[in-house]
């Protein structure tokens, strides 16, 4: 059996949000969810200049950091609440992407605090207007919020059909203020988005397809990554390729690199995409132990003969940031992630031992 669900209405162009402002026409009032960034790269003061044409009336919440809390979302939903909007603008990366979605379900669910979202029990959700800034989260077309939750140490997801955005709007030309190494981070974010979503069990040829384009556009792009010298039509393919990531995760949920990932970025203060880079080499070999056809259509399509090959290329961008792990740190992330909710998405069973030879070759 296969499913596939998208109701999100996709536009991707160049000064999108200026050449399609009537799709903002969704009230007259709009609570805008972001972060410092997008003052720098444009984005904010395109949907602000659409907005005043329409002369819909807005509120802006630029603080959101990055791997937000629970806590910090209570904060935002306080004003958007005083504010009373009639749908939600969530401009940026990952967080405040993540964050626009749990704001706009504490506002039309106004008993409920941020803490209670991960129960999923709530029935209403104001419309989303998702605007990505990086190539990374693909959380423009998911149904996913990922929220940082201090009481367990961790980040933690909840999903909701409700909270897929009704409008995404990605502009490959906010790439263009991205430092290098954010580029790095958010695009292998999104290239373990295909690669997991690929893997998975819900995986069918409508997958296989999305993640064969997304594999060839890296492989594309991949050596002028690597010497820093890209230019505007590789981070239009890394933008499609963050897109084409979001779209195979909404269908399959992601495998054991995100939740193993989630200990190093909370640990060790390491961004999520390098994070999932430093593990997808030893994930891949675990992977080829069990689906080594599967495996190779992945290192085919991105230009590698190898895992070796991925692997080297990978730790080119990575080696600085990879932690020195004692054994006993090892196995407890590996026991984290062996609990998560991923690992039903896997094609196999997996065990303890398999788990903790993924983290402790990625941190070799």
């Amino acid at each position: 059996m296969s499913k596939f669900f998208l109701p999100t209405k996709v536009i991707f162009e160049k000064d999108g949000i200026l050449k399609n402002k009537d799709l903002f026409r969704l009230g007259k009032k709009a609570f805008i969810v972001t972060s410092p960034s997008s003052l720098m790269n444009g984005s904010l003061e395109d949907v602000t200049t659409v907005l005043k044409e329409l002369s819909i009336e807005y509120s802006i919440y630029s603080k959101i950091a990055q791997n937000p809390s629970v806590e910090q979302i209570d904060e935002v939903s306080k004003l958007a609440r005083e504010f009373s909007p009639d749908f939600i603008i969530g401009i940026g990366g990952g967080s405040p992407l993540d964050s626009s979605k749990a704001v706009a379900v504490l506002c039309a669910e106004k008993n409920l605090k941020a803490q209670d979202l991960f129960d999923s029990k709530f029935e209403k959700c104001l419309p989303i207007v998702a605007i990505p800034t990086t190539c990374g989260t693909g959380s423009e077309v998911t149904p996913y919020s990922i929220l940082t939750l201090k009481t367990i140490e961790n980040k933690k997801s909840f999903a909701s059909e409700l909270i897929f955005p009704k409008i995404a709007i990605v502009d490959y030309k906010y790439l263009t203020t991205l430092p290098h190494n954010v580029i790095v981070n958010t695009l292998f974010d999104a290239l373990s988005h295909v690669i997991e979503g690929y893997l998975s069990k819900s995986s069918d040829h409508i997958i296989e397809a999305y993640a064969k384009k997304a594999l060839s556009l890296f492989a594309s792009s991949k050596g002028n990554l690597k010497e820093n010298t890209l230019k505007e039509t590789d981070l239009e393919k890394f933008a499609w390729i963050s897109l084409i990531g979001g779209i195979i995760i909404a269908q399959t949920g992601t495998l054991i690199v995100h939740p193993l990932g989630y200990n190093l970025t909370y640990y060790h203060d390491i961004p999520h995409g390098r994070a999932n880079a430093i593990l997808l080499s030893s994930f891949l070999r675990l992977e080829s132990k069990y689906l080594k056809e599967e495996v190779s259509f992945v290192l085919n399509n991105m230009g590698f003969e190898s895992i070796d090959e991925f692997s080297e290329f990978v730790r080119f961008f990575v080696k600085e940031s990879i932690p020195k792990l004692p054994g006993d740190r090892i196995e407890y992330y590996a026991k984290r992630a062996l609990e998560s909710k991923n690992v039903a998405n896997l094609r196999h069973a997996i065990s303890l031992d398999e788990m903790i030879d993924v983290l402790k070759s990625s941190v070799e």
